[in-house]
């Protein structure tokens, strides 16, 4: 499931055990450095004063709270950042306010590890209450509306609510024996729910709240919530805020919609954002689509193992290429720039006409050969000329690709960027299998050759989605 500008909510219609409860759940955040991120919540009052929020902090600092009348009876605050969005990682919320040993009536978990180290640690009463009061609302994804909802943006999967006992984390997730991952238990046994339990596996895209305990407790879907492929067992390549820049102001881009866009602002810098999964071998592909009109400017491409997101590599202004590791060849990148008056593929900082000017909502395909060391862009489907030719690409035969380069021993992955000329925000929207343009699902629904990713147009024979389980057998 991905939320981004949606939640889930139920009414809470019969109390339940405020004292002892337990959520389970597994994240993949896209911007935590961006605000505070709500992954549970309960209404109380609908005026800011009586709630429960667990949530990630702007820092990727995750916190649990609660506050009665005013008064911040609980603040569990960590000091350490969990801040990698490129991963799935596991969360674990348990309360046991009657437990005699203060230290452990408010315990978090991340991968199966309790948090220890903590900024804040306000410890409960002995018997104070928090969620699942009557005449309440637990929410999924936000908090309540009287101020700031805070909603969660990224992705969650196979959520457990327990009310009434407090589990470990080995109850949910268990350690792979074969690679040694923390990985989920898809239907783990001897978990008693309670009066206001629920199972939230995600599974029915029609019915995204509905409930597998047993207790029926749906949840009501608020907003655009979206299905989506990605999941803790095979995590697809997104755009990573902590790979993201603007020109000569690092760390200014927003990435929006799940990691599935960047932001050009009503500036005219050029915006700009890494991907999250790199390979060094195998044929990948990928889409983005373009809100931009003709008086501004896109690019999409790949990028080597180190080099910063830039629409021209080595154009880096006064600050250099930060990062930027020596490989065995000298090409840092290659990027496609569809639009405006010079449509162009670059490479290493020198141009060459390429395709037709583009319009917005054009969607690009892009194939990259790591084996060969080529790459085409298509245009809605259709891949183009190469560069001064009629010669059709088809990166299937390998025939006429948009240019070559030395891939060398290195790791490859992919960028995006977007630039407003002053008159508003201009997007570049991510489809690397994830089956939507930012809000927006695809109207088609193509897989790659293993069967995995959703695309809007057909893929290349052979080529297959950024994502953790091609990689482990293509990458």
């Amino acid at each position: 499931m991905t939320v981004s500008t949606s939640n889930l909510t139920r009414p809470t219609s019969s109390g339940g055990n405020q004292k002892k409860y337990t959520c389970s759940v597994w994240l993949k955040p896209s911007n935590i450095r961006q605000g505070s991120r709500t992954i549970l919540s309960s209404d109380v009052e609908d005026d800011g004063s009586n709630y429960a929020s667990w949530s990630f902090e702007a820092d990727g600092i995750i916190k649990f709270i609660n506050v009665t009348g005013g008064s911040l009876v609980t603040n569990y605050q960590a000091n350490d950042q969990s801040l990698d969005c490129t991963a799935w990682m596991h969360c674990v919320l348990r309360i046991d306010t009657a437990n005699s040993t203060s230290g452990d009536r408010i315990r978090i978990y991340i991968n199966g590890k309790q948090v220890t180290n903590w900024g804040y640690s306000t410890t409960p009463n002995n018997n104070d209450t928090g969620m699942f009061k009557a005449g309440t609302a637990t929410l999924i994804g936000s908090r309540h509306g009287s101020s700031s909802q805070n909603r969660w943006e990224g992705s969650m999967a196979h959520m457990h609510i327990v009310d009434g006992q407090s589990y470990a984390p080995s109850v949910f997730a268990e350690t792979d024996s074969d690679t040694g991952e923390w990985v989920p238990k898809l239907s783990p046994s001897g978990i008693t729910y309670g009066t206001n339990g629920a199972f939230l596996k995600f599974e029915n895209s029609s019915a995204m709240g509905t409930d597998s305990s047993g207790n029926s407790n749906n949840y009501t879907v608020v907003g655009p919530l979206r299905q989506g492929v990605d999941t803790p067992s095979n995590n697809f390549l997104k755009l990573d805020p902590f790979q993201a820049y603007a020109t000569n102001q690092y760390g200014a881009v927003t990435v929006d919609f799940g990691g599935t866009a960047t932001l050009g602002d009503n500036g005219t810098s050029m915006r700009s954002c890494n991907g999250t999964l790199m390979a060094k071998k195998g044929k990948w592909y990928c889409e983005f689509k373009l809100t931009q009109d003709a008086g501004k400017l896109a690019g999409m491409g790949i990028q080597k193992n180190g080099t910063h997101a830039s629409r021209r590599f080595k154009n880096e202004g006064n600050n250099g290429t930060p990062g930027r590791e020596t490989g065995s060849n000298g090409d840092e990148g290659i990027t496609y720039e569809p639009l405006g008056s010079s449509f162009h593929i670059i490479k290493n900082n020198s141009g060459t006409a390429y395709g037709a000017q583009a319009s917005q909502n054009d969607i690009f395909g892009m194939a990259v050969d790591l084996d060969n060391g080529k790459i085409w862009f298509s245009r809605n489907g259709t891949f183009l000329n190469a560069p001064g030719t009629s010669n059709v690409g088809n990166p299937a035969t390998g025939a006429n690709p948009g240019l070559t380069f030395t891939v060398g021993d290195e790791y490859w992955g992919i960028h995006a960027s977007a630039t407003s000329d002053g008159s508003g925000n201009a997007y570049t929207y991510l489809n690397s299998g994830q089956g939507h343009f930012g809000s927006t699902a695809i109207s088609s629904g193509n897989s790659d050759a293993g069967n995995k990713g959703t695309f809007e147009y057909t893929v290349p024979s052979g080529y297959y989605a950024w994502c953790t389980d091609n990689i482990a057998t293509q990458g």
